[in-house]
């Protein structure tokens, strides 16, 4: 398992610090510990995670869950990431120790990101001042209205302002992360993360789902073999006929089943199938887009991009200058990408 293309600059762990406290949310924290606490040895460099207490009294989660928190708040002295789980409540009071802790974190070039009402200690420090943020749909107002210098985004998944991070609402929390682990190690290590959880390897920062080989569903029978068979061959031609013929069916039993199975027809599949492998390889290979339009199937520069944007809402550009730092030179000499 290769776990992505990692810089050879990058040799040794990232220190991540999870703050726990009494009341906090258990599912936002549980978030956090399995992408960046459950052990990958296989995975070099990687994570070195500590569980932070932010009071200084047994720390009971929501379902009464107990936390044993052995770290405390000098950790964060050191840390490259902290993450701030979903706090106990909108308008609970944020220890002044915990605020000096991050202020100091923040002010040495430490990454802070917050899940769901996190945000609101990031907000409660001052750290969020004229910044755009992301919280749970629910809350919106609640934050807006206690700090409004503070500009809230309602329609988002996640914002990344480089040393701040903020995620929308509980599960949001694992496109943030996954996000995090993406811009840490690269695309394939975050990629295997996110099918180990079973869950889409979300690619941007929420205004489009950037699902990579479509890790999030299975598929079973006839149409999980037809799905392998597409997938190794995509840049290929595939008509319904040669389709059916994998399949040892009608052309018409194909596309019931195929759009039973995944909502969606084979060729609208197929095109989202390519799409994703062009993102892959944006991210991934210095190819030019003609080279990427040829070995995805989608026949034309023209094309790729037609599809690229109504799929993802963005342009092979943009996507290749935020994802593919190696890739950036390139892109400015091919600015139609």
């Amino acid at each position: 398992m290769s776990g992505g293309n990692i810089p050879s600059a990058m040799v040794e762990n990232k220190k991540v610090c999870i703050i726990a406290y009494d009341g906090l949310c258990t599912l936002e924290y549980s978030i956090a510990i399995e992408i960046f606490a459950l052990p990958r040895p296989e995975y070099t460099p990687w994570y070195d995670c500590q569980i932070v207490a932010a009071d200084n009294k047994p720390i009971r989660g929501l379902g009464n869950i107990f936390i044993d928190a052995e770290k405390n708040l000098e950790q964060l002295s050191d840390a490259d990431l902290i993450i701030i789980p979903g706090w106990r409540g909108v308008d609970r009071f944020v220890p002044p120790d915990l605020k000096q802790a991050l202020l100091k974190a923040n002010q040495r070039g430490a990454r802070i990101a917050s899940i769901c009402l996190g945000v609101f200690v990031l907000a409660a420090c001052g750290l969020l001042d004229k910044h755009k943020v992301a919280t749970h749909w629910k809350f919106v107002d609640a934050l807006r209205e206690r700090f409004p210098d503070v500009f809230v985004d309602p329609n988002v998944l996640y914002i990344d302002s480089g040393d701040i991070l903020t995620s929308a609402g509980s599960a949001a929390g694992i496109d943030l992360c996954l996000h995090i682990v993406r811009t840490d190690f690269g695309v394939e290590r975050a990629n295997e993360v996110a099918r180990r959880l079973v869950v889409p390897a979300y690619k941007d920062d929420g205004q489009s789902q950037f699902i990579v080989r479509s890790v999030g569903r299975e598929y079973k029978g006839n149409v999980a073999k037809l799905m392998d068979v597409i997938r190794e061959e995509l840049g290929q031609d595939w008509n319904i006929g040669r389709m059916a013929d994998v399949c040892n069916t009608s052309p018409r039993t194909l596309q019931r089943k195929f759009r039973d199975a995944t909502g969606l027809s084979p060729h609208a599949w197929i095109t989202r199938e390519r799409v994703e492998l062009v993102k892959e390889l944006l991210e991934t290979t210095d190819l030019n887009i003609e080279q990427i339009a040829g070995v995805a199937g989608l026949k034309t520069p023209e094309t790729l991009r037609h599809h690229f944007k109504r799929v993802t809402g963005t342009c092979p550009t943009k996507f290749r200058s935020k994802f593919n730092p190696d890739g950036r030179a390139w892109v400015q000499k091919h600015h139609r990408v």
